[in-house]
């Protein structure tokens, strides 16, 4: 298991196992954006809130969920949150971009709770208390990376590797 702070390739090796992610804040939207367009379930977490993430073509009518319109031509899609009742009974990874000072709070509330076996600190966020605490409770540890950046780049990877493989780990994505 790494510890270290992985490099890209790392990173898309540790992302080839992941099938669920909780996003802890975001930059911008182009985050879960580039998640969903990756094959990746998305879960979004405001305030004592879960929400599931999807890209629909039109707007939808829906009062209570929260709607990003497509910010330019190269987003077709709208990006929706839609209000969960109950967490979700797992996700793989959690992505965190929040001051290091709320991390070990998340780690308790969250990654631990759901099972997640990676923590990962989206850009600028770094934290090496953070990455002790992933280490004593044996998670995968990302920080540094982009985690969009990076799904888009196993995308291609796993588009252009043989059918039934991926070419970091040889299993199905």
């Amino acid at each position: 298991m790494n510890h270290d702070s992985p490099n890209s390739q790392d990173a898309i090796q540790i992302l080839s196992e992941v099938r669920t992610v909780l996003l802890i804040d975001w930059p911008h939207t182009g985050v879960p954006r580039a998640l969903l367009e990756s094959g990746f379930q998305v879960v979004g977490y405001s305030p004592d809130r879960y929400s599931n993430a999807e890209l629909v073509s039109e707007r939808p009518a829906d009062e209570i969920a929260t709607v990003y319109s497509p910010l330019d031509s190269s987003e077709k899609n709208f990006l929706v949150f839609r209000k969960r009742d109950s967490p979700p009974d797992q996700v793989d990874a959690v992505v965190v971009y929040r001051p290091a000072e709320e991390i070990p709070a998340i780690i308790t509330k969250h990654v631990l709770p759901l099972h997640a076996r990676v923590l990962w600190l989206q850009p600028p966020i770094d934290s090496g208390d953070a990455q002790l605490l992933a280490a004593q409770h044996r998670l995968h540890f990302v920080q540094g990376v982009d985690i969009a950046t990076t799904a888009r780049l196993a995308k291609r990877e796993f588009n252009s590797a043989p059918p039934g493989s991926t070419p970091a780990s040889g299993t199905n994505r």
